[in-house]
């Protein structure tokens, strides 16, 4: 047994946090398989380390081990937690960052990480991914010690994200993610659209104020303006062509944006 170990994580690469927590696990399992989702996550931003998991939780391999620490409340009365799912193992504090991987896992168990023979000590107040979450998922990678972290609970804390809403006529979601190419990303799947699609002409707003036209990819576009088109997660994705459209349409998370179908002549 060699459980693969995926680390995410706001730490990003400049400290020394991410060795850190590789040292440990290593140290625990010298023959683990550890590889990096991303360090780079906006500091103590816990909806976009959701929204980065939940894109590359679907390909991961089989019982890989996940390490999201996105932890703004280190030190405090926030849970240590391991998830069970059909698929892995999701481990990280209980502060919603698993909010979106979970939303459509129908069983799955939840257990409180703390048997301290578990921990790398002395446990620091301020660095519970080296001294918690990844010895933990070192422990895991090798044996099956779930059921030994600790006691079961049955809550666990979801993020309050904006729904999509949807009629005959429109469908409206907003701005979920900005990736590091100033594209904006919705939470718009192509699946709710494309019942629509078939008979009526689309129209997609921006905040109400920018229009943009639909494209099959980037290269599509005209340079300097604002279009849309499916992602390769299937979600509707804002792009300048060779740009930015986070700093040419002042675009930014949380922005509506609406498809507006009309019915064709």
């Amino acid at each position: 047994m060699n459980r693969p170990i995926a680390l995410l994580t706001d730490f990003g690469t400049r400290d020394h946090y991410v060795g850190s927590l590789k040292a440990v696990i290593l140290k625990i399992n010298a023959k683990a398989v550890i590889f990096d989702i991303t360090h780079e996550v906006k500091p103590q931003n816990i909806r976009e380390g959701a929204f980065i998991l939940n894109s590359v939780y679907p390909l991961l391999p089989e019982h890989s081990i996940v390490v999201a620490v996105v932890d703004p409340g280190v030190g405090s009365m926030r849970q240590a937690v391991c998830v069970k799912t059909k698929s892995g193992y999701l481990i990280g504090p209980n502060n919603g960052i698993f909010s979106l991987a979970l939303a459509d896992e129908k069983n799955f168990e939840t257990r409180v990480i703390q048997n301290d023979r578990y921990f790398h000590k002395p446990v620091s107040a301020t660095f519970h991914g080296r001294d918690i979450f990844a010895p933990a998922a070192a422990w895991l990678s090798k044996k099956n010690v779930f059921r030994s972290f600790g006691p079961v609970i049955h809550k666990i804390h979801r993020l309050c994200l904006s729904d999509v809403v949807q009629s005959h006529r429109f469908v409206k979601g907003s701005v979920v993610h900005i990736d590091r190419f100033g594209n904006a990303i919705t939470n718009i799947l192509r699946a709710k659209v494309r019942p629509l699609q078939s008979s009526k002409v689309l129209n997609i707003l921006v905040q109400g104020r920018f229009k943009a036209e639909l494209k099959p990819s980037f290269s599509i576009g005209k340079r300097g303006a604002l279009i849309a088109l499916w992602n390769s997660g299937d979600l509707l994705e804002l792009a300048v062509r060779e740009d930015s459209a986070e700093k040419m349409y002042g675009l930014k998370l949380g922005d509506s944006v609406s498809i507006q179908f009309h019915r064709s002549r």
